[in-house]
């Protein structure tokens, strides 16, 4: 199942879309994660996307395009949900690598005409059983609304809840009591380890919180370990070596070791088919406003991170951050408008580049042309206006308003808006013969 991937997404008459084909282009770069990002006002279906694409996976979702029976036909890749026996071709997903076939749910089992090893049926029907094993794909999906709060745990036990229980929820996926459990065995066990001179294992037990510490460490620029506390029984987080509780984080960085920690520590615990290194698997995952509890200077450097950090897998992000969107180079951005009241694609596909100013991003991707506050820009807006009006016919002007505009906007001590009434009037004087600087006013 090598380069497992979503390839494309058909809704129709849900939430927001009346009609949307959604294609997913490969990513440019071998060395790095294929991102997709998602972006739109409030209403264009963002979160609804992502919903849909976890949909066939997370068969126990409450979203509002469920429907009686939880059953499938998938054929040529292309997965439907069938209805009262027919195809309801309201969502519609194309996987790659899978060879044609069909089923259907019947008698509490998936009832199949061919079935090739580990295909995402064997996934679905295996999705929520505490005895998983061997599986070759997965889905994760986060939300950043959701963070781990204070939690405890009794002493050193094995987690009984299989790795991946509600990881297709994205209200429900965050683990806080598991987390810590997994937190406080691996060092536990890495304790032992030393203990008996097995320094190699040691090691590896090490590595494994690491790769954690590394990625927050790089994000917030600070050193970031986990240490284990002996009384109470737990782990204290040290930020730039002061050690905090999780409830004593900010959230930013709550939010960022709930859901990074609890993806390491998910896959850490699945029981994959081969001994690829987790950091190399191929696996799909779905981040719903990851940024909305991040200082803007974080919100720049969580996706290259974690793009760098999981290569092989497919990651599809909804974000209203144009940091986000401006901080990576080779992700497809998927842009989202309203039009005639439903939602639908603004354009192809559009692959960011880091090099490209916040200004463009701001302009290009969100449509905002605005770069001052709703005050300021409604006074240039009235300045461009009575410009016009000067240059037009200046005997009609109220020019005392337009002075005391001039000399509002100049009080604002901005040297941006300095500079661009600079340029205006410098214009002015030579078209109109009249000075209107401040020092004529």
């Amino acid at each position: 199942m090598d380069n497992f991937r979503i390839e494309r997404l058909v809704i129709n008459k849900i939430g927001p879309f009346e009609h949307l084909k959604l294609d997913f282009p490969l990513k440019k770069e071998l060395d790095k994660a294929e991102i997709h990002i998602l972006t739109g006002e409030n209403g264009t279906g963002k979160s609804t996307i992502l919903e849909a694409l976890i949909y066939p996976i997370n068969v126990d979702t409450t979203r509002q395009f469920i429907y009686p029976e939880d059953m499938y036909r998938i054929q040529n890749g292309i997965v439907n949900k069938i209805w009262n026996q027919r195809i309801d071709s309201r969502i519609q997903i194309k996987f790659s690598t899978i060879n044609s076939f069909s089923a259907y749910w019947s008698e509490d089992k998936w009832m199949v005409d061919h079935l090739q090893a580990y295909t995402i049926l064997e996934y679905l029907n295996r999705a929520n059983r505490l005895d998983s094993n061997d599986l070759n794909i997965a889905f994760f999906a986060y939300s950043g609304y959701r963070k781990a709060e204070k939690t405890s745990i009794t002493g050193i036990q094995e987690i009984e809840e299989s790795p991946i229980a509600n990881a297709h929820n994205f209200h429900l996926s965050i683990t806080p009591q598991n987390l810590i459990q997994w937190l406080v065995n691996i060092q536990t066990r890495e304790l032992i380890a030393k203990g008996k001179g097995d320094i190699e294992k040691a090691k590896q037990y090490r590595r494994t919180i690491g790769i954690i510490e590394d990625a927050l460490g790089e994000i917030i620029e600070s050193e970031v370990k986990f240490d284990l506390e002996e009384d109470p029984l737990g782990v204290k987080i040290k930020v730039d070596g002061q050690s905090l509780n999780f409830d004593q984080l900010p959230d930013g960085l709550k939010s960022m070791v709930s859901w990074m920690g609890d993806l390491l520590m998910r896959m850490d615990r699945l029981k994959w088919v081969n001994n690829t290194p987790v950091l190399e698997r191929n696996f799909i995952l779905l981040l719903d406003e990851i940024e909305v509890h991040l200082h803007p200077a974080w919100q720049r450097k969580i996706l290259p991170v974690v793009q760098k950090l999981f290569k092989n897998a497919q990651i599809f992000i909804s974000t209203h951050s144009p940091f986000v969107v401006g901080s990576v180079d080779g992700a497809w951005v998927h842009r989202f408008v309203k039009k005639d009241g439903y939602s639908v694609l603004a354009g192809e596909p559009i692959l960011s580049e880091d090099a490209k100013s916040y200004d463009y991003i701001l302009e290009e991707i969100f449509g905002i042309k605005e770069r001052f506050g709703v005050d300021v820009e409604r006074k240039l807006a009235e300045f461009q206006l009575l410009k016009k009006e000067v240059l037009k016919s200046p005997e009609t002007v109220d020019l005392t308003r337009f002075k005391e505009l001039i000399g509002e906007l100049m009080n604002q001590n901005s040297v941006e808006i300095e500079s661009i009434l600079g340029m205006e009037l410098r214009q002015l004087k030579r078209l109109t013969n009249q000075d209107f600087s401040v020092a004529e006013i």
